[in-house]
């Protein structure tokens, strides 16, 4: 298990709340690991551990990174939004526009008159 598992399966094990010696030496048992010392902070006035900020706010492969895009990338990402929008049936959501604009019509017509 490496590093990033390691910290997305601490992250929604714990979270921010705080952890008992019981469910560290579970984790590790069910985990196959040694130590969670690099990742967990010992607070002496609840007398718990929790996760470390570091570990809590640490950016892994599977969470999205949302950085500034270049105007490069900006216009890729626009022109694969526009290519994506050749393939969709256009009859079919103007269909569906004019049977919903009609059912909105037909009930306000009845709300009106009942």
């Amino acid at each position: 298990m490496n590093e990033s598992q390691i910290v997305n399966s601490l992250r929604s094990t714990f979270g921010e709340k705080p952890i008992s010696t019981s469910e560290i030496e579970q984790f590790l048992t069910d985990h196959n690991l040694d130590t969670l010392e690099p990742w967990l902070e010992y607070d002496e006035e609840q007398e718990s551990y929790f996760l470390s900020h570091e570990t809590l706010t640490k950016n892994t492969k599977d969470q999205p990174s949302y950085e500034a895009l270049g105007l490069g990338e900006v216009e890729e990402v626009i022109v694969n939004a526009l290519e994506r929008g050749k393939t969709i049936p256009w009859g079919k959501v103007a269909l569906a526009m004019w049977i919903f604009f009609l059912f909105i019509v037909v009930y306000t017509v009845m709300e009106t008159v009942f």
